[in-house]
């Protein structure tokens, strides 16, 4: 996600541009590398406080685990978290944050010496960025034991045959109408184009929300992944993308922002986090109703990364196997409706479970060109700034 939920009544979460309190480390190399790498801001990150060192967690220097807030990190606590901390006796709390979405500021603590926290989940761009950058502890696929039944996309590898990042949660997106605005559910991803939904949408402003994707796979006149393999390709399906612009009412920059406007009715539809939106479609007397596109869902998933600096590897390395085990994930999916990171024939989970999270068909689901924003970043946000924000 990439991701990013909150909220004190939902599982989607307010974004805030804060890292976590942090804490020292003995890693004195990367001390060293602060004065080359990160200058003077590296000592004076908004929140990175510091704390004693320490070579395992203890109850006052606990194993920190980020998550989003709202109802996520209330499931997240009560179903993996408590769980972990119960069954293995090691110290472990977790925190509200977005930290995978600052990879500057990650940087400048890592190269400090400062751990923002011990494992946090991130988008398939940030951490393969943050591997390219050396920010990542890597594994030995040998110390994950479950790493055999976890879906191989979610457990991706460094040129070194190592694990750059661990499988947390798959992620989908759908659209969800506010049936006080919308009289009838929005059904396609085309909607976005049309002038029926005058100022009714909301959408992420970020320019890797997925939209271009969204845009080259629907439309006959792109050839889907093969048109974003150029900048001419990716700037005829931007121009595309302008196109939508009379449409959204609201360009957001977390869900919860989203969430608020459908409250007041200031928003009509939305492309939504799936397994948020089936939680508000669930509420009583709701108003929602979230639909797969007829096109299918836009498919993402996060994966849990150790900063290199932090000293909890092997704490950390425990709760990612315990995070894998069949009934953890299945637990997780059930209270969520996040998609479970292992393979369907190793988990016990039922057919109506499974196709609410990934879709009734998890083929046709659209997949981001990950690679894409990786390699043209600055381009592309570039383009999307002069071209489709308002």
């Amino acid at each position: 996600m990439n991701g990013n939920k909150e909220s004190s009544n939902t599982k989607a979460q307010s974004k805030t541009d804060s890292v976590p309190e942090c804490k020292k480390t003995s890693h004195s190399r990367r001390r060293v590398l602060s004065t080359v790498a990160a200058g003077v801001g590296a000592t004076t990150i908004a929140g990175c406080l510091g704390s004693s060192e320490t070579d395992e967690p203890t109850d006052n220097s606990p194993l920190r685990v980020e998550v989003y807030g709202g109802i996520f990190k209330e499931v997240m606590d009560e179903q993996l978290i408590n769980p972990f901390r119960e069954e293995t006796g090691i110290p472990v709390e977790s925190e509200s944050g977005l930290s995978a979405s600052q990879l500057s500021r990650i940087n400048a603590a890592v190269n400090a010496g400062e751990t923002p926290v011990d494992l946090f989940a991130a988008q398939p761009t940030q951490y393969i960025r943050g591997h390219e950058m050396g920010l990542w502890h890597t594994h030995d696929p040998s110390a994950i034991s479950s790493s055999g039944d976890v879906i191989p996309e979610m457990m991706p590898m460094t040129d070194d045959s190592e694990l750059m990042a661990v499988g947390a949660f798959g992620v989908y997106e759908s659209l969800l109408t506010n049936l006080d605005v919308i009289d009838d559910p929005v059904t396609t991803w085309k909607a976005l184009w049309d002038d029926q939904y005058e100022e009714q949408f909301a959408v992420g402003q970020a320019f890797d929300n997925y939209l271009i994707d969204i845009t080259a796979h629907i439309f006959d006149e792109f050839d889907g992944q093969e048109t974003l393999e150029t900048e001419s390709g990716i700037t005829s399906v931007l121009e595309k993308v302008q196109e939508v612009k009379p449409q959204i009412t609201t360009w957001f920059d977390g869900e919860a922002e989203a969430q608020e406007g459908m409250q007041r009715n200031d928003i009509g539809a939305a492309k939504y986090y799936n397994d948020v939106a089936l939680v508000l479609e669930e509420q009583e007397n709701s108003k929602y109703d979230n639909v797969v596109p007829d096109e299918g869902l836009l498919k993402d998933h996060r994966a849990w990364v150790i900063p290199e600096s932090s000293p909890n590897v092997e704490a950390a390395q425990e709760f990612l196997n315990y995070s894998l085990q069949p009934e953890v994930q299945k637990r997780i999916t059930e209270e969520l409706y996040t998609a479970p990171v292992l393979e369907r024939d190793s988990m016990d989970i039922s057919d109506d479970l499974y196709t609410a999270v990934h879709g009734p068909d998890s083929m046709d689901a659209i997949e981001p060109n990950h690679q894409m924003y990786i390699d043209r970043e600055e381009w592309l946000d570039s383009q999307w700034r002069d071209m489709v924000l308002p």
